[in-house]
């Protein structure tokens, strides 16, 4: 079975090379987004390699790597984000003074560096496999979705992206990759997330991820896009087992 580990900075070209292999055919990051990938491939995974960078060090997401079990190749890798307010252990309001608080404002200030890094990189050699006008329809169509994040789904880990390279598939990979997120929130007690691509809504389910709205609606609809399952795994609560047998005389 692959193994699965926190990504490194040094993963960053192999996972932008397993997504732009991955969605080389899947009609949002590559058709709509990129009608120009197979013109320019290069761009294609440069592309994805800026958009990894750019979250690289928001201090909520978490990337993971899926490795071949004999080379310890990048075969895949999923970015998980930890969404909503994190409670103290105790439960009591989260305290602004915690070690977590200070790394969140390192890694902020981090995030901003390389976000600036990212837009001037897109602005110096701008990214050819892509359609400029659609760079951010995810972003501007998610107004539109949002409230299914409201009230106690705000607090979730969300997948926002899967991808595995083909020739790896169904090896278990993509299964490792998601367990982690599921095992996460089910140690917070907290709800999952993702938004399926077309066909994959049954894999998902295979995790007890439920569709509970869509996605493809405004821009993404009107560009043909039939994916876009909101699904939520829902949180699991403790219940404590009472013995109510009567007792022995």
């Amino acid at each position: 079975m692959p193994a699965v580990r926190d990504a490194r900075r040094s993963d960053i070209r192999a996972m932008a090379e397993c997504a732009a292999a991955a969605f080389m055919d899947e009609e949002l990051w590559g058709t709509v987004m990129h009608p120009h990938r197979k013109q320019f491939p290069e761009d294609f995974v440069s592309g994805f390699e800026r958009r990894i960078l750019g979250d690289w060090c928001r201090p909520r997401c978490r990337f993971l790597v899926g490795l071949d079990h004999n080379s310890d190749e990048v075969i895949g890798f999923a970015e998980w984000e930890r969404q909503g307010v994190i409670d103290d252990d105790d439960g009591d309001e989260p305290a602004p003074s915690s070690w977590s608080r200070y790394l969140d404002i390192g890694h902020a200030l981090l995030s901003t560096v390389a976000g600036y890094y990212v837009q001037g990189a897109s602005y110096l050699r701008p990214n050819r496999a892509a359609d400029p006008t659609k760079a951010r329809i995810l972003e501007e169509s998610y107004p539109l979705f949002a409230h299914h994040w409201n009230g106690q789904r705000s607090q979730n880990w969300s997948l926002l992206m899967l991808a595995v390279h083909p020739r790896s598939q169904g090896l278990g990979v993509g299964r490792k990759l998601v367990q982690w997120g599921v095992d996460a929130a089910d140690e917070e007690n907290v709800h999952a997330s993702v938004v399926s691509a077309d066909g994959k809504e049954g894999f998902y389910a295979k995790f007890g991820f439920t569709e509970v709205g869509r996605a493809n609606v405004g821009a993404l609809r009107d560009n043909g896009i039939r994916g876009g399952a909101i699904m939520f795994r829902e949180r699991r609560t403790c219940l404590i087992n009472v013995d109510v047998r009567p007792l022995s005389p």
